[in-house]
C-alpha cells in the first residue's frame, strides 16, 4: 500500500531511483507531523450550549444563542435582552479496532462546554436596532480517546525499520558513545529522530553486525522464523477551548451583522505504549529455546513508551451576515480565517528489553545465574527530555471555514435549519518549526499534493408543543481530507465523522432555561500502519489497523435572561 506522509528525514533522501521512506504510529514522534496539524485543526461540531449540541451546530443562520460566537457572530445580533448561561458536560468515549482489543478502549471526562455572556449594550429606534456585545468560552475539540490492540502471528518487526533508519543515517554504535565507542554514553552525540533506534540497540532489539561499517544494522538476537506479538496501546487526553469576544448588530430586523475575536487554549498529552514479543516452535513458545533457534542470545521481550505533549495558543478572526428575507426565513454565511498557532511541544521515550542466553559466547554480555538478560536498573533506557519551545516552537495555520445556512420558523412551533461547511485542509502553511529544520517546503508541499477541502453538513430541528417545552434533534456528516484514500496518511487522521443529537429544553420561567442535550459521534480513522520503512533493499511493515472512536456527549446548559 502506498503511504503519503513519509518522514522528514526520508522525504529528502533517495538512494538509487526509490525513496528512503519510514513512518506509522510509533514513528517520528519526536516531530511535529502534517497529521498531527491536522487533528489539532478539526472543529466539526461544535459543543457550545446544549441547544446547538441537539441540533448539531447547525447555527449559520440561527441566532440568540452563546455558540453563535464561535459560529456565525452575526448571531448575536438577535438578541434583544442580556443573556448568561453555563454548560457542563460529561463525554464518554469508546473505541473499537480491526484487530483484538488489548487494554483500556474506553476513556471518561467532565468538562466545561460553554460558559458566556451577552450583553445588550444598545437599543435604538432608527436603522440600527440593537447592538450586542458578548464575552463566552466554547469547548471545540475533543481529544480525549483511548484504544488497544494486540495482533499474533506478525512476520515485521519494528527492529528492522531501527536498522534502516540508521543504516541511512550512517551511524555505527560507537557513535553513541564519548570517545568512538571506548567512553560513557551519550545521548548529545545523535540527533532526537534517532533516540528511538538508539533505545531499541541498548535494548537488545538491533546490532551492528560489523563495527567497520555503518550500513549492517539488524535485529541479531531475532531469529528470522520467529513469530512476532504486537502489543499497542494510545492514549490520548486534551482540548481545544476557544475564549471569544464577539459583536452582534440588528439592523431594521432583515440584516444582522457580526465579529468575533477568538483566542484557542490547546492542550493535548498523548502516551503510546507498544510492545513485541517473540516465538519460537522449539522447544515450546513463551519459553526460551536454549540454543535451537541458532540463536546465541534470544530477545524474548521489548517495549517502547513515548510520550507527547503539545500546549499553546490560536488566535483568528470570524464574521458573518444573516439576512431575513422573511419574517419567517434566514439565510445566513460566515468566515472563519485560519487559526495561527503557536505551540510548545515535549517528547520523551524510553524502553525496556529482556532477552535469554542460549549460549554466553559474548564476554560483554552479563545473564544472571538464570541466563536472563534485562535493562531493568540502566538509566540509559530512557532518552531526554526533548523541549520545543520559545524561539524554538512550532507555529502553523489552520484550514480558512467558510459557512452557510438556511432556515425556516414555523411560527412560535418550531424551526429547522440547514448548514454547509467548507474547510481547506489544503491551505495548512507550516509558520516556523524548531532552529536547524529547514523543512517548512516539505511540510506545504505535503498539505498541498495529499490533502483536500472537507465538506461538512449539518441539519438541525426545534418544536415546540407546548410553550414552555422544546424537543431537538440534529445531524451533521463530515467527509475526508485525504485527497485520495486509496493512499491513506500513514498515521491515522479521523477522516470521517458522523454526528447525531437530540435534546430538550425547558422554560423554568420567563427568565429561567434548563436545556439537556445528547449526542453521539462516530469518527473513522485512515488505515495506517504501526510502523513501515522502505529502501532499495526492499521493505519492512506491520499489518495496517484502522479505528473507530465512538463519543457519548451529554450536556446541561442552565441560561438566565436579563
Amino acid at each position: 500500500m502506498k503511504r503519503l506522509i513519509i518522514t522528514l528525514a526520508a522525504a529528502v533522501t533517495a538512494v538509487g531511483a526509490s525513496a528512503q521512506q519510514s513512518g506509522g504510529l510509533l514513528m517520528d514522534k519526536e516531530l511535529l507531523m502534517p497529521t498531527d496539524m491536522i487533528e489539532l485543526s478539526q472543529t466539526q461540531f461544535n459543543f457550545g450550549t446544549a441547544r446547538a449540541m441537539a441540533m448539531t451546530g447547525a447555527f449559520t443562520s440561527l441566532g440568540a444563542d452563546l455558540s453563535s460566537m464561535s459560529i456565525n457572530p452575526a448571531g448575536l445580533g438577535m438578541y434583544r435582552q442580556g443573556d448568561i448561561s453555563i454548560t457542563p458536560m460529561m463525554s464518554f468515549a469508546r473505541s473499537k479496532s480491526n484487530a483484538p482489543e488489548y487494554g483500556r478502549n474506553s476513556r471518561d471526562r467532565f468538562s466545561m462546554a460553554n460558559v458566556g455572556v451577552v450583553i445588550n449594550a444598545y437599543e435604538g429606534s432608527r436603522s440600527l436596532i440593537s447592538l450586542n456585545v458578548g464575552f463566552g468560552y466554547n469547548r471545540i475539540a475533543d481529544f480525549n480517546y483511548d484504544y488497544g490492540f494486540v495482533r499474533q502471528n506478525q512476520g515485521g518487526t519494528i527492529g528492522d525499520v531501527y536498522a534502516r533508519q540508521l543504516d541511512w543515517g550512517g551511524l555505527s554504535k560507537n557513535s553513541f558513545y564519548n570517545g568512538g565507542g571506548s567512553g560513557s554514553w551519550n545521548w548529545n552525540n545523535f540527533s532526537p529522530e534517532y533516540w528511538n533506534a538508539a533505545l531499541a540497540y541498548r535494548g537488545f532489539l538491533i546490532d551492528q553486525t560489523d563495527p567497520d561499517n555503518p550500513k549492517t544494522w539488524k535485529p541479531t538476537w531475532v531469529g528470522n522464523d520467529a513469530a512476532v506479538d504486537h502489543y499497542t496501546m494510545l492514549r490520548s487526553k486534551g482540548s481545544i477551548g476557544e475564549y471569544v469576544l464577539s459583536v452582534g448588530a440588528n439592523i431594521n430586523n432583515k440584516i444582522y451583522i457580526g465579529a468575533s475575536l477568538g483566542i484557542q487554549s490547546v492542550y493535548q498529552r498523548k502516551y503510546i505504549d507498544y510492545v513485541e514479543e517473540y516465538f519460537y516452535d522449539a522447544p515450546s513458545p513463551n519459553t526460551p529455546d536454549f540454543g535451537n533457534s541458532g540463536l546465541d542470545y534470544q530477545l524474548l521481550r521489548w517495549k517502547l513508551n513515548q510520550s507527547v505533549i503539545v500546549e499553546g495558543t490560536g488566535v483568528n478572526f470570524k464574521a458573518g451576515i444573516v439576512y431575513r428575507p422573511t419574517a419567517n426565513l434566514r439565510l445566513g454565511a460566515a468566515i472563519h480565517t485560519p487559526t495561527y498557532y503557536s505551540l510548545d511541544r515535549k517528547f520523551q521515550s524510553s524502553a525496556a528489553g529482556l532477552a535469554y542466553a542460549n549460549r554466553d559466547s559474548d564476554p560483554n554480555v552479563k545473564p544472571d545465574a538464570e541466563g536472563y538478560i534485562s535493562t531493568a536498573g540502566d538509566p540509559n533506557m530512557t532518552s531526554p527530555l526533548l523541549v520545543d519551545d520559545g524561539p524554538n516552537s512550532w507555529s502553523f495555520v489552520s484550514p480558512t471555514r467558510l459557512m452557510f445556512g438556511a432556515s425556516y420558523t414555523f411560527g412560535e412551533r418550531g424551526v429547522i435549519s440547514v448548514d454547509y461547511e467548507r474547510d481547506w485542509y489544503n491551505g495548512i502553511r507550516i509558520k516556523d518549526n524548531p532552529s536547524g529544520l529547514d523543512s517548512q517546503s516539505w511540510y506545504n508541499d505535503s498539505f498541498r499534493q495529499n490533502f483536500k477541502g472537507s465538506n461538512i453538513v449539518r441539519v438541525g430541528a426545534e418544536f415546540k408543543p407546548l410553550p414552555i417545552l422544546a424537543l431537538r434533534a440534529g445531524f451533521g456528516f463530515s467527509d475526508s481530507m485525504v485527497r485520495d484514500d486509496k493512499f491513506p496518511p500513514a498515521s491515522p487522521i479521523i477522516t470521517q465523522t458522523t454526528c447525531y443529537g437530540a435534546g430538550v429544553g425547558l422554560a423554568l420561567s420567563r427568565s429561567v432555561r434548563l436545556d439537556l442535550a445528547y449526542q453521539y459521534m462516530s469518527s473513522k480513522t485512515s488505515d495506517y500502519y504501526l510502523f513501515y520503512a522502505e529502501d532499495d533493499g526492499g521493505y519492512s511493515e506491520s499489518a495496517v489497523y484502522s479505528t473507530d472512536i465512538n463519543r457519548h456527549n451529554v450536556a446541561l446548559t442552565l441560561g438566565f435572561r436579563f
